[in-house]
């Protein structure tokens, strides 16, 4: 049974680990009675069945086998069979109950199928033809297009005395379940291509059509080649699709970070520096000169983080400098340059793909510096410093572009700024002088607009009690961390006040109980009792569901543009079958939107700012048979992660791993359609269960490709990964993925129900 979300507390870090899931099953129907036309075979000579690969079966009825044993004469025929060592002999005597009543409906059909199988009927089923391959009398008829299926008059009789017992049985193709028709699992037709069902499964499968089983697995895709192999049909998952839409992005924003915003950023400190050493060549005014020296103090130390060991400062600062890049470096301690007693240097150790390359490194150690270091608006020497760079920039045409052009790729990857920032300076600005705007009565000015600003709306939670001087500094950061809406849900549903804390930490459940899913709701109610012990969560979780009710603005970036797609492997629609109704399937789409909300936060953890609340304290022969598949027909979620794809190519036309995109489109193209068919109950085409048959090793070449290897480096052997969401004192909450587990599943495929 698949477990739903967990979370654990430690000392130093909240984890709340989210087990993604994977999954597998099925066996299609190739069985050339279900697929008579017309008539009682016993009582006709010759008839053509259609069955489910638009083949045709010719079937006649005759007490002389001699044609069967004249195909074994055909030269391909007697090669092959040649080779194999094998010789037609006829079977062994039909052994069966004289009551078929005491035989499953699984075994009803392999009975029926094997007259088919003793006069040398080629399955195109996988399940079908595997199961008669073991034994040594099964040497079907192969390239012969004159082949007919021969029966005696008492085969025939039993097919249809079979087959009638067959139709008994699928009167009662749907259980009722609590209130839900449910697929009768008893009519399963292949569980004879699983060694073993345990007993377990078997319950679930009766009662809710599925059942997940921990596996364990690093990665995906790798069941998905196991049961191709088998030819046990796959159970095409959102989340399969969701693992390879998330390595492309990450895959793509760690080359836009190392090729282009990396740069991008060393650059512009490096031409604000040589710029503010022009500017101070041009007057001997005291205040501009300090105002000059903090800034390039500043410039120095986010170039010393970005990997620039060249930079200096001035003797005054030199200190400073010193103690303040060697915290940095050694990722500890709390700044001494912009003093603030809540950052912790801690976050600047890379994670992530920043830990792959020392530039990588540098850069989101220069990123979070400076986008944790806010100046207090209220200190005139930090704003006067401040106002210094937003002057060089704005005067400068060449690095206003810079600048412009490097916020514009980070909002519309992680969302807008949610702070005062150097871009609001900017617009505070008059056109004016250097001297002038450095002036007592223009910080005065530049205050005022930047206190009506009201632009943070993932709100610093302190406790009541908890008395601080932060609590009413207004902070201006050069490059401020973007909005994220988890960011601001968490921040409005904690409640701190030190050992009278009602909720310290948010739950990953919020997030989708915000947008109205009924799962997360009754989990955090019901098993954790949300709202008891703080009657104000219930009313500020209602009033944040009636504000993103009619959320529309997706598009805006891709930490929008993800969330919606997470947020839709949990959607629900009327047509949907009715085990993704039952209570325990909605649990395992709640864990797939946040696993896949998780991967989401993992790429992003750069540059989306975190909920801050404080206070004290992973040959020639036959060919192969027709493969089949199911594809979980979550239509919404389909649509959605297309909408996300398209999004994603206006995003970055023409650039890194586009081909690796077209891949991802086509594949998700394909599941959609068959998803469509599927809850239509239209035909899957061969050509399109082909391609379905082989999506593992469509993912894995995919990834291949995304990683620029013909092999699996170590790092990337494995789906786990975890990223910090939210922190309280130091204390983290982290939200992780692990490995997949399996599931098995009773989906109806070409007239018959398969695991």
């Amino acid at each position: 049974m698949k477990r739903p979300v967990i979370e654990v507390a430690t000392n130093s870090k909240l984890a709340l680990l989210i087990s993604i899931i994977m999954l597998f099953w099925m066996g299609c129907s190739d069985d050339p009675q279900q697929n008579r036309t017309n008539g009682d075979v016993a009582e006709q000579t010759a008839e053509k069945a259609v069955d489910e690969q638009n083949q045709t079966l010719q079937v006649m009825v005759s007490d002389n086998k001699e044609s069967l044993r004249k195909y074994y004469e055909i030269p391909h025929i007697k090669e092959f069979y040649d080779w194999q060592e094998m010789h037609y002999t006829p079977p062994p005597a039909l052994s069966y109950p004289e009551d078929l009543s005491v035989l499953s409906y699984g075994e009803l059909r392999l009975l029926r199928n094997e007259m088919f199988a003793r006069n040398g009927y080629l399955f195109q089923d996988g399940f079908l033809r595997g199961y008669f391959n073991r034994f040594k009398w099964y040497m079907p008829i192969f390239d012969v297009d004159s082949f007919r299926v021969v029966l005696t008059p008492a085969e025939a009789a039993l097919v249809n005395q079979l087959r009638q017992e067959e139709e008994k049985r699928k009167k009662n193709a749907l259980m009722d379940v609590n209130g839900l028709k449910l697929y009768n699992a008893a009519l399963v037709v292949n569980e004879k291509q699983f060694t073993a069902i345990p007993r377990e499964i078997e319950n679930d499968l009766r009662q809710q059509n599925f059942s997940i089983v921990t596996a364990n697995r690093a990665l995906p895709f790798y069941i998905y080649d196991e049961n191709a192999y088998q030819y046990i049909p796959h159970y095409i998952t959102t989340d399969l699709y969701l693992f390879i839409l998330h390595k492309y992005f990450s895959r793509f924003l760690e080359k836009l970070d190392e090729e282009t915003l990396s740069p991008t950023l060393q650059d512009l400190l490096g031409m604000l520096s040589e710029k503010t050493d022009v500017v101070r060549q041009t007057g001997a005014d005291l205040q501009l000169l300090s105002a000059l020296e903090w800034a390039r103090t500043y410039l120095a130390i986010a170039r010393q983080a970005a990997g620039d060991t060249l930079a200096t400062v001035p003797e005054r600062y030199q200190a400073v400098f010193e103690r303040e890049i060697a915290s940095i470096a050694a990722a500890r301690g709390t700044p001494v340059f912009i003093e603030n007693p809540f950052v912790n240097y801690e976050e600047l150790t890379p994670r992530g793909h920043y830990s792959k390359s020392a530039r990588l490194q540098h850069y989101f150690k220069a990123f979070k510096w400076i986008s944790q270091n806010g100046i207090d608006l209220n200190d005139d020497a930090q704003l006067r410093g401040m106002l210094v760079l937003a002057y060089v920039i704005k005067n400068d045409p060449a690095i206003l572009r810079r600048y412009q052009r490097y916020v514009e790729t980070v909002e519309k990857l992680a969302g807008q700024e949610d702070n005062p920032s150097l871009r609001d300076l900017i617009a505070a600005l008059e056109d004016q002088s250097i001297t002038e705007t450095l002036l007592d009565e223009n910080l005065r000015s530049v205050r005022g607009k930047l206190q009506n600003l009201n632009k943070e709306r993932i709100k610093r939670v302190f406790g009541a009690s908890f008395q601080t001087k932060e609590r009413d500094i207004q902070r201006i950061y050069f490059l401020s961390s973007t909005y994220s809406i988890s960011g601001e849900i968490f921040s409005r549903l904690v409640q701190i006040d030190a050992q009278n804390s009602k909720r310290s930490f948010p739950r990953g459940l919020d997030l989708p109980a915000v947008f109205g899913n009924r799962t997360a709701q009754d989990i955090l109610t019901g098993q954790y009792q949300e709202g008891t012990g703080w009657p104000e969560y219930l009313p500020r979780l209602t009033a944040l569901q009636q504000q993103f009710a009619n959320f529309s603005e997706w598009d805006h970036n891709y930490g929008f543009k993800g969330l919606q797609t997470a947020l839709a492997a949990s959607a629900e629609a009327e047509n949907y079958p009715d085990f993704m109704k039952t209570t325990t399937y909605n649990r395992r789409e709640l864990s797939t939107a946040l696993a896949s909300w998780t991967h989401l936060k993992h790429d992003l953890l750069l540059y989306q700012e975190k909920p801050f609340a404080a206070e004290m304290g992973q040959g020639g022969g036959p060919g192969p048979p027709q493969p089949c598949s199911y594809v979980e027909p979550n239509l919404i979620f389909w649509d959605t992660a297309l909408e996300l794809i398209d999004w994603l190519e206006k995003l970055a036309p023409e650039t890194y791993f586009a081909d690796e995109l077209a891949r991802i489109t086509s594949l998700g193209r394909l599941l959609r359609k068959v998803a469509q068919k599927e809850l239509a109950a239209q035909e899957v085409t061969a050509e399109e269960y082909r391609q379905l048959h082989y999506v593992g090793g469509t993912i894995e070449y995919i990834l291949l490709g995304l990683l620029e290897t013909d092999h699996l480096p170590a790092r990337e052997r494995s789906m786990a990964l975890i990223a910090d969401v939210y922190v309280y004192n130091n204390t983290h909450l982290n939200v992780a993925v692990g490995h997949a587990d399996d599931i098995y599943v009773v989906v109806p495929i070409a007239g018959e129900y398969h695991i």
